[in-house]
């Protein structure tokens, strides 16, 4: 299966990048495994309307850099350097994700602006099926043409087509390969390695255990767990007046809230003033949002 990368480069590197087809690795980012073909979404990093996918390259090979000569760049100290092949050299307008509110939450792409934090994203088959269909709806036109891929003349919108319908067999594969009475017992997230958990809530009770493990970060106390079922917890939070009470309520995914029927709850008048959750996938949730998912991307 071809991997999908979303490579943010910044504004000021895009000359020098582009004119080589090639990107640097900086010191401690994130490095993962690359094999030739796999396929990077060139993404231009900024603000509001200039930054989206530009370009797309698929990665041919890399090597360390030995000198800082080797690179064209010096806004850091860059350690890899990697060498691709163009696919699509620039499109004529960036495919924009559409982040929007607090939250920063794509109702386009099914994912928050937090995800997409560092050099090289590598996307999961599920993340690679929600970003590419909203992609190749866009960019139709630009895409269906012709470009060498290892060694073979390609359409480049069925090149990616096929690469959503390989993503959603593996997703399909994947639940089937996973036995009922094995799911609760060996299935995990993904590995985040963060203040001693290893690996990414699956659930509610994850997402509070991962909390505690903020909670100073974000300038939250806990002051107590209240009888009844929601919400889960009071806290205290700093603010210029002092430690302001806050009512806090936990759910694995933000839509879950809703599904919970805790919005008739506040509708009634029980108070709510955060939505903890691992990913926040409801855009009008009327609390404001702590997605755990990008605050430990902003911690790391």
């Amino acid at each position: 299966m071809v991997n999908v990368f979303l490579v943010n480069i910044k504004p000021y590197n895009w000359d020098e990048c582009r004119k080589r087809a090639i990107f640097g690795l900086r010191k401690g980012a994130f490095h993962p495994e690359f094999k030739e073909g796999d396929i990077f979404l060139i993404r231009l990093s900024g603000t509001k309307p200039n930054y989206g996918v530009k370009a797309i390259w698929y990665f041919k090979s890399e090597r360390t850099v030995e000198d800082p000569s080797d690179v064209p760049w010096d806004d850091a100290e860059y350690v890899w350097i990697l060498y691709c092949s163009v696919l699509i050299e620039e499109f004529e307008d960036f495919f924009m994700e559409n982040f929007e509110g607090k939250s920063k939450y794509s109702e386009k792409i099914k994912l928050n602006a937090g995800r997409l934090i560092g050099a090289i994203i590598q996307l999961r088959p599920k993340e690679i099926v929600n970003y590419l269909s909203p992609f190749l709806s866009e960019k139709s036109n630009e895409l269906k043409v012709s470009a060498e891929y290892l060694g073979k003349s390609i359409n480049v919108y069925n090149l990616l087509s096929n690469i959503i319908l390989d993503s959603k067999k593996n997703i399909t594969e994947t639940k089937e390969k996973i036995p009922l009475a094995q799911k609760i017992s060996d299935y995990v997230g993904d590995p985040i390695n963060f203040r001693g958990i290893v690996y990414a809530p699956l659930n509610e009770a994850g997402v509070i255990l991962l909390f505690s493990r903020v909670m100073e970060d974000l300038g939250i106390f806990y002051e107590a767990s209240p009888s009844s079922s929601f919400p889960d917890m009071i806290g205290r939070i700093k603010t210029e007046s002092g430690l302001k009470k806050v009512y806090i309520e936990f759910e694995f995914q933000s839509r879950n809230f809703l599904q919970h029927g805790h919005l008739k709850k506040m509708e009634e008048g029980v108070p709510c003033d955060y939505l903890v959750c691992w990913e926040h996938n409801w855009l009008d949730c009327p609390v404001d949002v702590i997605e755990l998912r990008e605050v430990i991307e902003e911690l790391v």
